[in-house]
């Protein structure tokens, strides 16, 4: 990554550094400048004050919010694998079918008919249960109870208490019948867990490890080990079947994009045991990805250059590996990332670093770059094939650096430990899949890790280094029926933050832009707190052409932010237009995507309302 950006910007500016500027003038612009930062760090790009900041507009300061370039990549990609999650298929699990009872369909123990002989049973015993627990089994008998049963009532409720072991995921835990002595008045059922006796991967044995195979052989795509393929699940050879672990663990596997897994559930050498047997129809390890729009803001470059390569699992620990750049004519950003599963758990790394130039009318070059860490932890809390529930870990640490003319103005560094809940919940809605997510989170900004201390005396309209933020996100998708023969979706999303003090630019909410409020181009305006809401739809069965796949929508955008150091909640709307295309030819994936979009409401400050169009196209492989 280039130290200082490809161009040092407007002529204006090349003026400005070539004047004789006085040097007692030339420090007191720094001075003021880096004495406004803590109230208005994030009005402008990171680390540049804003208008309040300075008192009104001098130096011609622009009144447009931008996010750091680094942080918007990161936060696009957050978005990027939400709606991956969305479509990701169920977990294909083939499993032996439980003995049928030959009953009818919903049998009731009162009005089934029976046969003799008939035994009057007074008690039911059950044992080797280790899963359900005996008020739930007790809740199956109870109307069992105190009656004469014969064979088919008997076999229905060995049904019932499958189905039980079935609801709750144990798919392979059956009951029996043992010695019986019914003429006692009692009933014994007999429960043998079914337990994982081993893994295997693409036909070779995987958990346990063959003794005899050398610790390089591998069959799951990885260079140097499969462990990754065994860590991915839940269960290990001795534990109690369960559906969940065995699904949970075929998504970690398929989240990445070389993967296709798929389960069959397969008779083990005892009764009760099963063979987990996995098949990996893995792709290629490597993926490029190149793109072009025309994304970016005013201030630093309209036009955006991306590109990004990935590899996974490239070691065999079901790892994935990204390198992504984007860049404008004044700013870059480079992110990397790595991620490891590890049963319900997710571990991941994430640095990036940006830098920006930006010129202050025709006296100054304000020139700014920030470094950040992030680790972060993941954990399915709840599953089911309707969807999970997992709690999220992050600790960011961040430093920004800002020089004015070359003058170099104070440096922040800041912790942050976020915290948070999200879950995804997948139901059927017009007879149509459909979808909802959720993330509540809260953030809390630390002193620790050679963080920027917030002076004991701090006001609450400077910008804080210690702080709490609460932030949440929801998105739906739904089906919405049927117009003239066309199917049309309904996707949206509200997203949201709230501080009661003052924060820096990269904790702040921004809204303008094709990520949060359409209608306009990136940089509008930003708030410590703030939402927007996203509305579209889509019309989903456009006829495919070629291999290729349109889909047309609208869209109504709109949203409110607040700045604690001005007051006020100004406001973004805006509709319009727009298509996603999408076209594979081999290995190869075009796709791209169109919008003309309308301002309907926006501060004065950010003159007059616009008709935008923006366009990207997109070539991964």
């Amino acid at each position: 990554m280039k130290r200082v950006v490809k161009r040092a910007g407007p002529r204006a500016v090349k003026r400005a550094m070539g004047r004789h500027t006085p040097g007692l003038a030339r420090y007191t612009l720094a001075i003021l400048t880096g004495a406004a930062a803590a109230r208005g760090f994030a009005q402008t790009p990171p680390g540049l004050p804003n208008a309040a900041g300075l008192g009104g507009a001098p130096f011609g300061v622009p009144a447009r919010a931008e996010q750091d370039p680094a942080q918007r990549l990161l936060q696009e990609q957050r978005d990027r694998q939400r709606r991956n999650e969305i479509q990701q298929p169920p977990a294909q699990i083939e499993v032996q079918q439980p003995t049928e009872f030959n009953l009818p369909e919903g049998a009731d123990v009162e009005t089934l008919p029976d046969v003799a002989p008939l035994f009057r049973i007074d008690h039911i015993d059950f044992t080797g249960d280790t899963v359900l627990g005996a008020s739930a089994l007790r809740e199956i008998a109870a109307p069992f109870l105190g009656r004469p049963l014969g064979r088919n009532r008997i076999n229905l409720l060995l049904r019932r208490v499958t189905e039980a072991f079935i609801a709750h995921g144990y798919i392979t835990t059956r009951a029996y019948l043992g010695a019986q002595n019914l003429a006692s008045g009692t009933l014994k059922i007999n429960i043998v867990d079914g337990k994982v006796s081993a893994f295997t991967l693409n036909g070779k044995p995987l958990r346990p490890r063959d003794p005899n195979a050398s610790w390089y052989t591998t069959h799951g795509g990885g260079l140097l080990t499969d462990a990754g393929s065994a860590w991915a699940f839940g269960d290990s050879t001795g534990d109690v079947l369960r559906l969940p672990d065995l699904e949970q663990g075929v998504d970690q596997i398929n989240r990445l994009r070389r993967n296709q897994a798929e389960i069959q559930i397969m008779p083990g050498e005892t009764p009760g045991d099963s063979i987990v047997a996995i098949t990996n129809h893995y792709g290629d390890r490597v993926f490029y990805d190149l793109g072009i729009d025309n994304y970016g803001s005013s201030q630093t470059g309209t036009l955006r250059y991306r590109a990004g390569v990935e590899a996974d699992n490239l070691i065999g620990l079901q790892e994935s590996l990204s390198f992504s750049y984007v860049g404008t004519q004044d700013s870059n950003a480079v992110v990397f990332s790595a991620a490891a599963p590890y049963g319900y758990q997710t571990f991941s790394y994430t640095t990036s670093l940006s830098e920006y130039q930006q010129t202050i009318s025709d006296v100054a070059l304000l020139q700014g770059r920030t470094f950040s860490q992030i680790l972060g932890w993941n954990d399915v809390l709840t599953r089911s094939r309707a969807g999970r529930t997992s709690v999220d870990v992050t600790l960011t640490k961040m430093r920004t650096e800002r020089s004015l003319n070359g003058i170099d103005l104070a440096t922040q560094d800041l912790t942050v430990l976020r915290v948070g809940l999200n879950g995804l919940r997948r139901f059927v809605a017009h007879e149509q899949a459909a979808a909802a997510t959720w993330d509540v989170g809260v953030s809390q900004g630390l002193p620790w890790l050679s963080a920027s201390h917030d002076a004991p005396d701090i006001d609450e309209v400077d910008a804080h280094s210690q702080f709490t933020k609460f932030d949440a996100t929801a998105t739906l998708q739904i089906a919405l029926g049927t117009l003239a023969g066309t199917q049309w979706t309904y996707r949206g999303t509200l997203r949201g933050q709230y501080s009661h003090v003052a924060m820096f630019g990269n904790e702040q909410i921004f809204l303008g832009g094709m990520d949060s409020v359409r209608g306009f181009t990136e940089g509008g305006i930003a708030g410590d707190s703030g939402f927007y809401l996203r509305n579209e739809a889509a019309w989903q069965n456009v006829p495919v052409w070629h291999n290729a796949h349109l889909e047309p929508y609208v869209f109504l955008d709109g949203g409110k932010s607040h700045l604690v150091a001005q007051g006020g909640w100004p406001t973004l709307m805006g509709t319009g237009i727009g298509a996603r295309a999408q076209w594979r030819y081999k290995t190869q994936t075009f796709t791209s995507e169109v919008l003309l979009g309308q301002a309907l409401l926006q501060p004065d400050a950010l003159g007059k309302k616009a008709t935008v169009l923006l366009a990207t196209l997109n070539w991964s492989l």
